[in-house]
């Protein structure tokens, strides 16, 4: 590991733990305090809820950009897997594709009214269960064959 990974594995490891660290703190501080003092006094759970949301939020956009640079410098780094990465993901957009075809409405439109989504909406949802089942399937099935090939090795 050359000297700049080594900094940044050391910076992310040391801003997973500052994340960590500061969860645990809010979860005693509303252990100390108390359900019942945060219910009556508005002021005191805005206090208390407020940073620990920024920081939640801080996480997700730092471990947002980790999983968007890393492939990317990973692909960069190394640009024979980033051809089966390419792969990969054209493979699963064509899937994309199958699914949304498959997918249909299935609601009238009383029941579209009610549910208070479009056709467009209902369709959508369709093709990401049609796509969810795929993949799991697909999940599944290669760790049965990863299992099978094992015990043959």
């Amino acid at each position: 590991m050359g000297k700049t990974e080594k900094l940044i594995y050391n910076i992310t490891k040391g801003l997973y733990i500052l994340f960590g660290l500061s969860g645990v703190f809010f979860i005693v501080w509303v252990w100390i305090i108390g359900d019942k003092a945060m219910e009556d006094d508005p002021v005191l759970a805005g206090n208390i809820m407020d940073p620990w949301i920024t920081i939640t939020i801080g996480g997700l956009i730092f471990t947002s950009l980790l999983a968007l640079v890393g492939p990317v410098i990973n692909m960069v780094s190394n640009p024979k897997n980033a051809i089966k990465m390419l792969i990969a993901i054209g493979g699963l957009v064509i899937i994309g594709f199958v699914c949304y075809s498959f997918a249909t409405n299935t609601f009238n439109i009383v029941e579209l009214e009610t549910l208070e989504t479009t056709a467009e909406v209902s369709r959508s949802v369709g093709a990401a269960l049609i796509f969810t089942y795929i993949i799991g399937g697909l999940a599944v099935i290669s760790i049965v064959f990863s299992g099978v090939a094992g015990l043959f090795k």
